[in-house]
């Protein structure tokens, strides 16, 4: 697998950027309030539809995680210095932009209320170490969207495990095991807390266990070898695009059972994860015409470099705006114009995490790596 693939920084931009535009819509919905939407069958599509399902970046982001780091190990002999090194490099790739944007925010919040609180040493530990809603305590994160790094960070540790179980099982049964591992979890989860309402559980039903089955659709989706063609490449792009659209109608037609415990809460996650790694191989798919790589343009290439630090800024950032009296948010206009304000003040802030934080560390990580290898071999 290539080291640098540019599709696949485009897929991370759009991941952002998904989750970027989902939550301006919850905390800024006046446009969307303002846009007339049209039925199809019992349910009612918009304009603003896909960005009611921006939060998708989130399993896009784990889909890629599978793909990248399972395509990095899967070669590779799992001693202690590779996995030392896989681990450390990952450690680094999290923590000093988290620790980072928690001091930033600590202090703002001596301000700004509305972005932060005011945690005990107990809990700002726990934060420090990226412990936040997990068992037994169910921290609350300093900032809103740290919620999916710990799920990131235990699928780092499960990775190896995943790596050995496939080279004795075979890639696809070690995919099928973890989507019923994960369907299991949800189902437990369920079945273990009678609710009418279990959007308090989600917490529970998507750590490891029930996101496994994303990570693991990027992880089966290193290991798939198809015939690099034309029609190859628009048939999956146009499977995981339609099975996407089709899951989405299939979500709003059902959504008041869905939150109640129906089937669906159990199963959806792991389609659309199905989904998005049909559309991500067809973006890996060597070729050399460029209308097949919208995704490598370099302003989406670009974005995805900084796209760690895009989803760690945006939602601080537009909690603080819209407590802010700068303008009344609450008109169409206002909604639109809130968006070009958080946009013009997230991007530096995630291209400062990543040119000042993230990148000189992991610069130095893998100069590392190097001069033990070369030591190694002396």
């Amino acid at each position: 697998m290539s080291s640098f693939t540019p599709s696949l920084h485009g897929l991370r931009a759009l991941a952002a950027i998904g989750v970027i535009l989902f939550h301006w819509n919850s905390l800024f919905p006046a446009l969307n309030k303002a846009t007339p939407g049209f039925t199809i069958g019992s349910a009612t599509w918009s304009v603003f539809t896909p960005i009611h399902f921006g939060w998708l970046g989130v399993p896009l982001f784990f889909v890629l995680s599978g793909y990248l780091l399972g395509g990095q190990l899967k070669d590779k002999s799992l001693n202690r210095q590779t996995l030392q090194r896989f681990w450390t490099r990952r450690f680094l790739r999290i923590y000093p932009a988290v620790w980072f944007q928690g001091i930033i925010l600590l202090l703002a919040s001596q301000t700004f209320t509305t972005i932060s609180y005011h945690p005990s040493t107990a809990e700002l530990f726990r934060n420090a170490i990226l412990w936040v809603n997990m068992p037994p305590w169910m921290t609350k994160p300093l900032n809103g969207v740290w919620w999916t790094l710990p799920i990131e960070l235990t699928f780092y540790v499960a990775l190896p495990m995943l790596i050995v179980s496939q080279r004795k099982l075979g890639w696809l049964t070690v995919y099928l095991a973890c989507v019923t591992g994960s369907i299991i979890w949800r189902a437990w989860i369920i079945a273990s807390n009678p609710s009418t309402n279990y959007v308090p559980l989600l917490p529970w039903l998507d750590m490891l266990p029930g996101s496994l089955s994303s990570f693991a659709a990027g992880f089966a989706a290193s290991f798939l070898r198809i015939n690099n063609t034309q029609t190859n490449r628009r048939l999956l792009l146009a499977a995981g695009t339609i099975g996407l659209l089709a899951l989405m109608q299939l979500l709003l037609i059902n959504l008041d059972t869905y939150w109640q415990g129906s089937f669906l809460l159990m199963l959806w996650n792991s389609l659309a994860a199905f989904m998005l790694a049909l559309i991500l191989i067809s973006q890996t798919m060597p070729t050399s015409d460029n209308r097949w790589r919208p995704l490598s343009s370099r302003p989406l290439v670009w974005l995805g470099e900084i796209s760690f630090g895009l989803y760690l800024w945006h939602f601080p950032i537009q909690k603080l705006v819209s407590q802010s009296d700068m303008l009344d948010w609450s008109s169409p206009a206002g909604s639109l114009y809130a968006l070009l304000v958080c946009t013009a003040l997230t991007i530096p802030c995630a291209a400062a995490s990543f040119y000042l934080i993230e990148r000189p560390i992991m610069g130095w990580s893998k100069q590392r790596v190097f001069y033990a290898n070369k030591n190694a071999t002396q």
